[in-house]
């Protein structure tokens, strides 16, 4: 297993040790988007990097590099389709100035995967092939992870089609038998964000939910009925309707910790949150709140108020059901 440590650290706020760029899980360049998302020769399926640099170490070594946090818990974030490493990172340096505006100090973590495919069809099958080839992966992270801190808890929040790297993981721990074998072991909680995956496929009687009632202890799916990515993108290129634009079909049942909340209101109609000074994200026919796909977790602040979020997006819905 490869990790790339990155010494320098950069604090998203000083004295608030919420989140840095060498706290990231990159599976970058594992996997080649010209041939449908394989995996490329020499990586294997639950390897990923930890931080940034070319230090490499192996496995006995790589937990000796986890710090378990005093808050005893942490968060991984997981990015969704079409965002390269830059945009990658914007999104995880994001969501922790939301979740500091919110005054919550727990330590962030970023999960980075090969999702700047193609923008078009072919590109969204490829991304969402990747996302399902990385669950072994981050899988792997928490199993390695929970080794040396065993007692702190982890917590998933997953945008769009991240949502689908969070099934492929849940179904990687579920049939680890150590994983398994380990009472009480499970993710603390779940929250996901305008996700881009079929909206039957966490009901309690598919393989999905029944890792759900088995793994997690508290699973959010906060949709939004404007979500302009998921009404006409995903709509258009999967010929369905997406879990985050109208939660689970009402004829399914539900797993017992499934818990869905409607957020549009909490996205208002800002078209540049990421601050980048481009239409990106669909962004560039927002008029209603919740139109942003990309708003979930925030706006940057305009020039030069760019590390103060001029709105939280949905992240306080989130702290809220972390505190309860």
């Amino acid at each position: 297993m490869v990790q790339r440590v990155n010494t320098s650290e950069t604090e998203t706020q000083t004295g608030t040790k919420l989140y840095h760029d060498s706290d990231i899980i990159s599976t970058r360049e594992h996997f080649d988007y010209r041939s449908a998302g394989q995996l490329i020769q020499g990586y294997n399926m639950i390897e990923y990097a930890y931080g940034s640099n070319l230090a490499n170490n192996n496995n006995s070594e790589i937990t000796d590099k986890f710090t378990c946090p005093p808050e005893k818990e942490i968060a991984i974030y997981i990015h969704g389709a079409w965002t390269d490493e830059q945009a990658a990172n914007e999104q995880f340096n994001r969501t922790a100035m939301s979740l500091i505006s919110n005054n919550y100090t727990i330590p962030l973590i970023g999960f980075s995967w090969d999702s700047n495919t193609p923008i078009n069809k072919d590109g969204w099958e490829t991304a969402r092939n990747i996302a399902e080839k990385n669950g072994p992966k981050l899988a792997q992270f928490v199993h390695d992870f929970k080794n040396k801190c065993k007692d702190t808890d982890i917590r998933f929040i997953a945008h769009s089609l991240g949502a689908e790297v969070v099934n492929s993981t849940l179904a990687s721990l579920s049939s680890n038998q150590r994983w398994d074998e380990k009472s009480g072991l499970n993710i603390a909680s779940v929250h996901l964000l305008g996700a881009a995956i079929d909206r039957s496929s966490v009901a309690a009687n598919t393989t999905f939910g029944k890792d759900i009632d088995k793994l997690v202890g508290d699973f959010y799916n906060l949709r939004n009925s404007e979500d302009n990515m998921l009404e006409y993108v995903y709509r258009s290129v999967e010929k369905r309707d997406a879990l985050g634009l109208l939660g689970i079909s009402h004829s399914m049942p539900l797993p017992k910790n499934y818990f869905e909340r409607e957020v549009n209101s909490e996205i208002p109609s800002i078209q540049d949150v990421d601050g980048n000074g481009k239409l990106d994200c669909f962004d560039f026919f927002v008029i209603l709140p919740g139109d942003n796909h990309c708003g979930y977790i925030g706006a940057r602040g305009l020039s030069p108020f760019e590390t103060i979020p001029r709105n939280d997006g949905a992240i306080d819905i989130i702290v809220q059901d972390w505190s309860e």
